[in-house]
């Protein structure tokens, strides 16, 4: 029977894996060329029919999809999915173009990216050009270019205004450009645009949030600092509550962060601002590592929710030794081959415990169905990494779960991290202060770490 985990996030920051192109194209019209017990199209979790499992929301990126948009470019899994059961945010690939993965064409390039997230996703990222590529160096290419377009004076003017980096304000006035052409050049109705709010440090956060807050776009993104640092991310979403701009936002969205405690304290942000500033508005927030994993022939044993730190716990599963191998995957991650992070056992006198990852694909296919070649140094073929890509999905899944259930449980208060529990009653304390932005420097050494 299949699982549906699409009432298990009532009122909680929700959880989008970030599919790569060939997993999403794969999971539409894909086909094993060899006996699996279930078929390629039925790794589509967004399919409610799926005999694996269904979970209704995806992040898939321009980046990824978007390199070129021609009349022959393949169907996947989101773009022919139920969008009445399912929901899909796009990130705009300003990362890949920033770093030239995608060539840079100017509005030709802005426009590709932001037709296709509007045939192809719900929610959608404008194309920010992110502050990460600074301290790089990805960003000075960028500087010269705009110089030679022109854009010099808007650089050195934010520079003179903001007391920030050249660089900063190179990618300050690039995203504004293409923020520019998104409202110039948008199709009514065909997806709803997030700014993105960048920033290392208050500094730039602040620069970053005056300079792009009067765009009016349908939602928010957080990307760079605000994604682990609640001093920046309570900060802004303050600003946002008194300049007016939350009250009829649709959605919120925190880039490239899944750790099990911060998606809890995720949650306890939307909770706070719905009980404060406005009753529906959904946060959500992303990674990749599913896919990462898979990508190193690492597979999600489980997670391990210690007082001292939450982790999901991988291992590898690309020995030659284990082609032919006829141990449940399932059996085979619960087996005690599984390092386990060292417990506090010796030092605070209690054994945390550890939760194997049981999935579909876990309870459905051997160790075997993995490791496929003993010819090869990795063992594995395509459908090897599909398959465990889609098992580690559902293990984060899983894992959310638990962690949600374990964090806002008043038996469970002490299996929280410190820390955690300390940033959740900072927020609750946030929202109610009549001076938020003094409680927030305050506590800004807790808050960051």
């Amino acid at each position: 029977m299949t699982v549906s985990y699409e009432n298990s996030f009532e009122n909680c920051a929700i959880y989008l894996p970030a599919l790569s192109f060939g997993y999403a194209r794969f999971a539409h019209n894909g086909a094993f060329r060899r006996p699996l017990p279930f078929a390629a199209q039925d790794l589509n979790f967004l399919n409610p029919q799926s005999k694996l499992f269904h979970y209704p929301w995806a992040l898939f990126s321009a980046g990824q999809a978007a390199k070129s948009i021609n009349e022959n470019d393949p169907p996947t899994m989101v773009s022919e999915r139920n969008r009445d059961r399912s929901i899909v945010v796009g990130d705009s690939g300003g990362y890949q173009v920033q770093t030239g993965k995608i060539v840079y064409r100017g509005p030709e390039t802005v426009r590709r990216m932001m037709r296709w997230m509007e045939a192809n996703t719900d929610f959608s990222m404008v194309l920010d050009f992110p502050t990460g590529g600074i301290k790089s160096g990805q960003i000075a290419t960028h500087t010269a270019r705009l110089r030679k377009e022109g854009h010099g004076p808007l650089i050195d003017q934010g520079a003179a205004s903001n007391r920030q980096a050249e660089d900063f304000n190179a990618a300050l006035v690039q995203t504004s450009l293409n923020n520019q052409q998104f409202v110039v050049e948008r199709a009514p109705d065909a997806t709803k645009f997030l700014n993105v709010l960048q920033g290392r440090t208050e500094a730039e956060s602040k620069a970053w949030y005056e300079h792009v807050k009067h765009y009016a776009f349908e939602g928010w993104s957080f990307a760079a600092g605000h994604r682990e640092d609640f001093s920046l991310l309570l900060q802004r979403l303050i600003d946002l509550r008194d300049d007016g701009l939350l009250e009829n936002a649709r959605w919120v969205h925190i880039l490239g962060k899944s750790e099990l405690d911060l998606a809890c304290l995720y949650t306890v942000v939307q909770r706070a601002v719905r009980r404060h500033i406005h009753p529906t508005l959904q946060f959500s927030f992303d990674s990749a590592s599913h896919s990462l994993m898979s990508g190193n022939y690492q597979v999600y044993g489980g997670a391990f929710l210690d007082k001292k730190g939450w982790s999901m716990v991988g291992m590898s599963v690309g020995d030659t030794s284990l082609v032919g191998s006829q141990q449940g995957l399932g059996d085979y991650l619960s087996s005690g081959v599984l390092t386990l992070p060292r417990t506090r056992e010796a030092e605070f006198g209690y054994r945390p415990r550890f939760h194997p990852a049981d999935t579909a694909v876990s309870r459905k296919i051997t160790v075997g169905d993995i490791c496929v070649d003993a010819a090869k140094q990795n063992p594995w073929d395509t459908a090897s990494f599909y398959i465990v890509a889609n098992h580690n999905i559902e293990a984060i899944v899983r894992a959310m779960k638990l962690a949600h259930s374990t964090f806002f449980d008043p038996k469970d208060v002490l299996k929280v991290p410190s820390r955690a529990r300390i940033i959740r009653d900072i927020v609750d304390m946030v929202f109610t202060s009549d001076q938020p932005d003094k409680l927030i420097r305050e506590c800004r050494a807790v808050l960051m770490h």
